[in-house]
């Protein structure tokens, strides 16, 4: 029987859980809640070009990590990160960036190519966010320095025309630049501004200094969303002016995170000079425990009640508690099991399997969703405990799944409008297990068809060939994640 006051602080507890905010760049308490990760590792120490993931396993995390909180980034990795100077080359949506229309407008102009714009592109942002650390003190870079360096408020989508005129074609005599309320101008002539140079003198400046310039590119998936074709070409661009700009400058690297999805469209010469130097994002049953519990006690009640019964949590950062000391953690804030019983499955099996898709991906933003509404419904049961002690009960959890599987689907699915009507048709379907001839006549009629929809199914996670691959396999699986979302319809347990 437990007493009043445990009871209060497991109330207190209760009310004060929260797992944070499925997307990180709206998430204040990043720096609290970011979990490092083995790939964290790969990518800070390794030459990575290149971040891969499925939308929701945590490319953004990462760049909000080294954007917005590089002191914890530091903390994380001192060596790695030691002669390392961290910029956004995209990300944030700000009226830094370049935006669609920015490009539409500069489509226009002569010599318009988007692999020529992308490289005046990083010219202009590395110098400018270079110029903050180390000094430069020659040629076009420091032109541009003084010209626009001190700006607020920069509007880079115009700049960038009015240096377009500069860089390519017949330069005129002068180009006035409109930044941040003010109006500077940029001489030209008949001498172009030369991009080759403006990274010829922030590599000697940054060699100088011992320092590398990293310049993340977050949510470029976004460039052109209602034009597939256009939006290839753009990102195909940016990759082949990255590779060059970190072939020809080591010290200036270009890091660009993409949905792998998108990346499998992308066809460009040397493209497999990446495979090497690429990071694909993928979360383990322990990661997951670990970002479950991290999250879970950013909060001090929780911090507070957790620790009463495991004093650990009060004396390592979470990510150096060992298994035994964690899963005792975890089991104050979750069941062991989410349903009664000593074979049932264990809680983070039963979680792991029900956010991983048909990659085998298991995505940390549905897991935080996932435990976000089992808050919500145990606060609608009860504030008391569940089985166990544990703050969440064994209900709250399961009856949270459902609206994670069509939270899901009416977000993540809905970027694929081409196969708006292939979801459809799983709708009232009452099995998740399709022979390869069952899904050619559920989709007869549509386009694509045949393998070629199989391979599009499978690679943006809804369907899981069994035994064998895409090209062999003649049975075909929606794994959990998707059932309740499409509208199957299986007797049993979700």
């Amino acid at each position: 029987m437990r007493n009043e006051d445990d009871l209060r602080a497991a109330a207190l507890a209760l009310r004060a859980l929260d797992f944070g905010k499925v997307d990180s760049e709206s998430e204040p308490d990043l720096d609290r809640r970011f979990v490092r990760t083995a790939d964290f590792d790969r990518f800070v120490e390794g030459g990575t070009a290149l971040v891969l993931g499925a939308k929701g396993t945590g490319k953004s995390a990462l760049f909000e990590l080294l954007t917005k909180h590089e002191d914890v980034a530091r903390q994380l990795a001192p060596r790695a990160l030691g002669d390392v100077i961290v910029a956004a080359g995209t990300g944030f949506s700000d009226l830094s960036e370049i935006a669609t229309g920015d490009i539409e407008r500069l489509k226009s102009e002569a010599g318009f190519d988007h692999d020529r714009l992308w490289r005046l592109y990083i010219a202009v942002r590395a110098v400018l966010a270079a110029g903050r650390a180390v000094d430069i003190t020659r040629g076009p870079a420091r032109d541009l320095l003084v010209a626009i360096g001190g700006a607020k408020d920069l509007r880079i989508g115009p700049v960038l025309r009015s240096l377009w005129q500069l860089a390519v074609g017949d330069a005129p005599a002068e180009v006035r630049i409109a930044a941040g309320g003010a109006t500077v101008t940029l001489k030209g002539g008949k001498k172009q501004l030369d991009v080759v140079s403006l990274l010829q003198d922030l590599e000697i400046s940054l060699s100088a200094a011992g320092k590398r310039l990293w310049l993340l590119f977050d949510k470029v998936d976004e460039i052109f969303p209602a034009d597939r074709a256009e939006r290839v070409r753009s990102l195909e661009g940016l990759m082949t002016a990255s590779m060059a700009i970190r072939r020809t400058f080591p010290a200036i690297q270009p890091k660009v995170m993409l949905r792998t999805d998108i990346w499998r469209d992308l066809d460009f010469t040397n493209k497999s000079h990446l495979i090497d130097k690429q990071v694909e994002l993928r979360w383990s049953r322990d990661e997951l425990a670990w970002l479950i519990l991290k999250r879970a006690i950013a909060a001090s009640e929780v911090r507070s009640y957790v620790a009463a019964r495991v004093p650990e949590i009060d004396e390592y950062p979470v990510e150096m508690l060992d298994r035994e000391q964690r899963d005792r953690g975890l089991q104050v804030i979750l069941p062991a099991t989410v349903y009664p019983g000593e074979r049932e499955a264990e809680i983070l099996d039963w979680v792991s399997a029900r956010v991983t898709d048909a990659q085998g991906t298991a995505l940390p933003r549905e897991t935080i969703l996932l435990c976000n509404l089992a808050v919500r419904n145990q606060r609608a049961i009860d504030a008391a405990p569940g089985e166990g002690g544990s703050l969440l009960a064994r209900e709250a959890i399961r009856d949270a799944f459902p609206d994670v599987s069509r939270l899901r689907c009416e977000t993540y699915l809905a970027e694929f409008p081409l196969l708006r009507e292939h979801f459809r048709r799983f709708d009232g379907q009452t099995t998740s297990t399709f022979t390869r001839e069952e899904l050619g006549v559920l989709m007869e009629g549509l386009k694509p068809s045949g393998d070629d929809l199989l391979r599009d199914l499978h690679e943006i996670g809804v369907l899981q060939p069994l035994r064998g691959n895409v090209a062999t396999a003649a049975e075909f699986e929606v794994p959990r994640l998707y059932r309740i979302g499409l509208g199957l319809v299986i007797r049993g347990r979700a």
